[in-house]
């Protein structure tokens, strides 16, 4: 299992109950949460997102989620485009 990283986006891949947040919803891992007593698998805490809006923050055990290559906030950039921006 891969462990995503803190502002990494992953996708869920079950609807949560009590929840608006469904199978395919993308989100952003805000927290790593250890095992508990009552809950034995780690977690994450997510900050889930439809059409650009905050749909809920909830908090999902690490098998609900598949980790995506994408980091929140983190520009793909190559070292030619930060070249040309500088000159510009």
């Amino acid at each position: 299992m891969t462990t995503a990283r803190l502002f990494q986006w992953v996708l869920l891949n079950q609807d949560v109950p009590d929840s608006a947040v469904q199978k395919g919803d993308k989100g952003v891992v805000l927290d790593h949460l250890l095992p508990t007593k009552n809950q034995k698998e780690p977690g994450y805490t997510l900050e889930v997102f439809k059409d650009g809006e905050t749909l809920d923050v909830i908090s999902v055990p690490v098998s609900w989620v598949s980790p995506l290559p994408e980091i929140w906030g983190k520009a793909e950039l190559t070292p030619n485009d930060i070249n040309v921006k500088a000159l510009n």
